[in-house]
């Protein structure tokens, strides 16, 4: 009967170290995942752009705001960029507004030229969406005369650019 009972007392200390070890290896694994995986290389995208773009900085997770406000969103791999706020028009690195989002809400009554390039977002535009009363006309810099791509009416989105995919490097904001 001792032996018994000595047998059952070692089998219950073997599941309770077993229980322990799984619970521990359990509760360190989140620490690891935040030294590597998905958000860690997202943070090393947000550091290098920071690094090469005087003026921005990390605002939030995977954000960066430029010093004229415009606002890079860089999503976890397979993860979304999420929809262009309202008064906002915006340029999706993917189609179907996948990838790294950049966000604008300037214009100028007689047009705004700005450029993607200076947000490193050069020859990187597949899809967009205009949730903003401004007109965007989108253009490719690369070409002489600059060819006209698309214009981004007030409301408008699309989910792919067609034969201008990753060929807009400026634009032209006019005020709605």
């Amino acid at each position: 009967m001792k032996t018994r009972h000595f047998v059952q007392t070692v089998t219950v200390q073997a599941v309770t170290v077993v229980a322990v070890a799984t619970a521990a290896a359990t509760f360190a694994a989140p620490a690891q995942a935040a030294t590597s995986g998905p958000q860690a290389d997202v943070q090393q995208q947000v550091d290098q752009v920071t690094a090469t773009h005087p003026g921005a900085r990390q605002t939030g997770p995977g954000i960066i705001t430029f010093s004229d406000g415009v606002v890079l969103t860089i999503p976890a791999a397979g993860a979304a960029a999420g929809v262009c706020a309202s008064g906002a028009y915006c340029f999706f690195q993917y189609t179907n507004y996948g990838g790294r989002k950049l966000t604008f809400r300037d214009c100028a009554p007689n047009g705004l030229w700005q450029y993607l390039t200076d947000y490193g977002f050069g020859n990187s535009t597949s899809s967009w969406q205009n949730y903003s009363k401004n007109t965007v006309l989108v253009y490719d810099q690369g070409t002489q005369p600059p060819t006209s791509l698309w214009t981004e009416n007030p409301g408008g989105e699309s989910t792919y650019t067609g034969n201008a995919d990753n060929k807009a490097d400026s634009f032209e904001t006019f005020c709605g």
